[in-house]
């Protein structure tokens, strides 16, 4: 398993891509904090809550995103699929490869992404030094942009599309959880709104179980990631 994870890391790290989407997100972010940073009208709690709030951590998040969706994508797009099985040899070494460097990768996207927001926070004025509330946000970044990154790599694999699965992976976030917050749908239900619960809820509300709050969007990754090994086994094993 360990040649297998270091063949993947190999493939991925080669990918001027990667680099690209690394640094992008990162730069979103401190973008979207330092909007928030110079509202001094505001306590620096709530300055470092917002910058995660919503379409902001989304939008920060998708080019990590975007590498799990290109996991697979660029494998079936440049038909690079039939190598890796070749190399790999079966559908659980193919896929346990891809979802462990991805996960590494989307974890230290997830924690620069708090970096930059501390940064941002130092630069609008006031550095926010609640060693708690930072704490929780690290823990709670790097578990929703592990998390969505999954999502992103077992969707691209069931459709076997880059630009469809990363079209998924923007419109539910969005548009989908929206309809659903409108249609009254509990909202421990709805994964990514739920999931982002983690990274700003207080900590008395950590102690009374928010620390759940991720498990919808946990389900819906385990559930993608299954399903893309049923498919694997029956299209390219």
């Amino acid at each position: 398993m360990l040649d297998a994870v270091r063949y993947e890391f190999v493939r991925l790290r080669s990918l001027r891509s990667t680099w690209v989407l690394f640094a992008t997100g990162p730069v979103i972010q401190f973008l979207f904090a330092l909007i928030w940073a110079t509202h001094h009208d505001m306590p620096v709690q709530t300055r470092f809550d917002n910058a995660f709030l919503g379409l902001f951590l989304v939008l920060a998040l998708l080019p990590a995103m975007a590498v799990g969706v290109a996991a697979f994508g660029h494998e079936y797009r440049y038909r690079t699929i039939v190598t890796t099985t070749l190399t790999l040899r079966t559908p659980a070494r193919i896929l346990g490869a891809k979802a462990v460097v991805i996960a590494l990768f989307a974890a230290v996207s997830g924690a620069a992404l708090v970096a930059v927001t501390l940064l941002a926070e130092v630069v609008g004025g006031t550095a926010f030094t609640d060693g708690g509330a930072i704490a929780q946000a690290f823990a709670g970044t790097v578990v929703f942009a592990v998390l969505s990154s999954l999502l992103g790599l077992g969707v691209a694999a069931v459709t076997r599309n880059a630009t469809v699965a990363l079209v998924a992976m923007i419109a539910f976030p969005t548009i989908i959880e929206t309809l659903l917050a409108l249609g009254k749908v509990d909202p421990s239900l709805i994964p990514f709104s739920s999931a982002a619960k983690l990274i700003t809820t207080g900590r008395d509300q950590l102690a009374a179980g928010a620390w759940s709050s991720p498990l919808a969007l946990l389900v819906l990754a385990t559930a993608f990631l299954a399903a893309s090994w049923v498919t694997l086994r029956r299209r390219d094993a």
